[in-house]
């Protein structure tokens, strides 16, 4: 099960009856997805000094409407090409200054092109290949209701695949 906070579980509790049982939650900056063994709750909840806002909604997962899910996950990976060849000029700037400062004897030489060698280390480590990207469920129903999306950031796939496990497992063929 995901981690929920206290002041969400408190939100939550009122509105999962005894017997429900939570499977999985998501829970960000101001929402959070619940999966029940009967239904998906997203609430939100907004609090600052002086107001209080919460929005819950719910989509029971036991309804002949729903008709199956579908889960998707998107990835971008971004290579830093432009760090890596900066990363190039200050380190042949860093290992040239190393080398002159060794041969003529001079001190700042010697200490510029350290620094540079440092700085090449700083740029090389921060610019790892990057990785973005999303995971959603959506609950796809029959009719006229409309389909039923969340959205999750890369990495957060336990509650889209709650949702695609509890659809397959309350709307078994009899």
């Amino acid at each position: 099960m995901g981690a929920v906070s206290e002041s969400e579980s408190r939100v939550l509790e009122p509105h999962i009856p005894s017997g429900e049982q939570l499977v999985d939650a998501h829970t960000d900056d101001y929402r959070t997805v619940a999966v029940t063994d009967r239904r998906v709750i997203e609430l939100e909840h907004h609090q600052d000094d002086r107001s209080q806002d919460t929005s819950l909604t719910s989509v029971l997962l036991t309804s002949d409407y729903i008709v199956g899910t579908e889960y998707g996950r998107s990835e971008d990976t971004e290579d830093p090409i432009v760090e890596w060849i900066i990363a190039g000029i200050l380190g042949t700037m860093g290992f040239m200054g190393l080398i002159f400062g060794a041969t003529a004897g001079t001190g700042f030489h010697l200490i510029a092109g350290a620094v540079l060698l440092i700085i090449t280390a700083a740029v090389l480590y921060f610019a790892q290949t990057q990785t973005s990207g999303e995971v959603s469920a959506t609950v796809r129903r029959a009719g006229d209701l409309p389909d039923r999306s969340w959205s999750f950031p890369q990495g957060e796939a336990a509650v889209a695949r709650a949702i695609s496990e509890q659809v397959a497992k309350l709307n078994k063929p009899q």
